[in-house]
């Protein structure tokens, strides 16, 4: 019986420091945009006893969606860099 409670108590204070990051997180981080086509591949799946063959088009769906998530991303990230350097040379400009 006290070997359940210390568990509880673990789990508890293991949680507690985990919580802040999970109930304050960005809007969107830990966010997956194909997270509904990684869904139906694996209803897929499972619903054809993990013939993958049958479930070709629900992989390549995913894979495409992946693909353009990582893309838009990248390009996203380029952006914020470019216009960081850009900012920061006109502030050199501005140094006498």
């Amino acid at each position: 019986m006290a070997a359940e409670s210390t568990q509880g108590d673990t789990h508890d204070k293991a949680w507690k420091k985990a919580e802040k990051k999970f109930t304050h997180k960005h809007a969107s981080e830990y966010y997956d945009p194909c997270q509904d086509f990684a869904d139906r591949s694996l209803k897929c799946m499972k619903r054809n006893a993990f013939e993958r063959e049958m479930c070709h088009d629900y992989f390549q769906a995913y894979r495409d969606c992946k693909k353009n998530w990582v893309s838009l991303i990248q390009n996203f990230a380029v952006k914020v860099s470019i216009t960081c350097l850009v900012q920061v040379l006109h502030l050199i400009r501005e140094i006498p």
